[in-house]
């Protein structure tokens, strides 16, 4: 036991309250003349920690170093690290259309041209680098200069997403799943021009929606594989579409290879891109009211 001194134990005995200024309370915790302590901590102390952090710090430096090294070791700036079967993207290319729309629906009404001039616009932009392309000038449909059919028969670009080294594997007998439409017109080609990604388009629901192709119905097999060429672009077919009034049409378009995989599925779609279109005409509308009054 602890001797006492007046009643109170030694081991307990506490000091008594600081009674100096506020200010001056605060000052001595910065800096304590008595101890010599900045922020509670000597300078010596202060040396060992800023010694400890410096070198911790500069060994994490030197390690991120190194592996960013190691990292760019083995990338190339035109080319993928991991390509086909090891890369994230896969084998199987997806089929794209342009003009897409956030929502995935495309809605005017004729008689409206700030609704559609936004297609048309999105369609300038997007077939401007093909402008030089001199397959492209021999056009005469779906182009800028007739507005690429809007509004009346609007035209949708398809292309394939571009995968790395990507080839297609053409058809040497055509399924029998292939619609009689493309399988004539692959037939009318000759045997050194089938070696194409052919395209098919329908509707879906069986809607009356009539579906052309003004520039063929194949993306020709001299743009593959993808290699990253310095001003590769990817090859893209026209569709024209001329759509009843006042109806949704929904138009499906599938990818014709060996190797491209087409799922139906809306949740896990594969093969194929899908567009939503209503072309809205207030005297078709009017028109319609009219005869059903009579």
């Amino acid at each position: 036991m602890a001797n006492k001194s007046n009643g109170v134990e030694s081991e307990w005995a506490r000091a008594p309250p600081p009674n100096a200024p506020f200010v001056e309370r605060c000052l001595r915790a910065i800096y304590d003349p008595d101890e010599k302590t900045l922020l509670g901590r000597t300078p010596k102390r202060w040396g060992i920690i800023i010694t400890f952090y410096l070198v911790f710090y500069a060994v994490l430096a030197a390690l991120f170093a190194i592996c960013m090294a190691g990292l760019f070791s083995v990338l190339k700036d035109d080319k993928p690290l991991y390509i086909l079967e090891k890369s994230l993207i896969g084998v199987n290319p997806g089929v794209a259309c342009r003009p897409q729309p956030l929502d995935g629906f495309i809605h005017y009404n004729i008689e409206n041209s700030t609704a559609f001039e936004t297609y048309v616009e999105e369609l300038r932009q997007f077939i401007e680098p093909y402008q030089n392309e001199s397959w492209y000038t021999s056009r005469k449909e779906c182009t800028s200069e007739d507005n690429f059919g809007y509004p009346m028969t609007p035209c949708f670009f398809i292309k394939l997403n571009k995968i790395y080294g990507w080839k297609p594997d053409y058809y040497t007998d055509l399924p029998s799943d292939m619609p009689l439409e493309l399988t004539e017109h692959i037939v009318s080609h000759p045997e050194v021009d089938r070696q194409q990604v052919w395209i098919s388009c329908w509707g879906e629901h069986s809607n009356e929606t009539k579906i052309e192709y003004p520039w063929g119905m194949g993306l020709p097999g001299r743009f593959y594989p993808f290699l990253n060429n310095e001003g590769y672009i990817s090859p893209l077919i026209a569709i024209k579409l001329s759509p009843p009034s006042n109806i949704q049409s929904v138009i499906r378009c599938r990818a014709w290879a060996k190797n491209i995989i087409y799922n139906k599925s809306l949740k896990e779609p594969s093969g194929y891109a899908r567009m939503v279109l209503q072309v809205d005409d207030n005297f078709s509308t009017n028109h319609t009211k009219t005869e059903n009054s009579m």
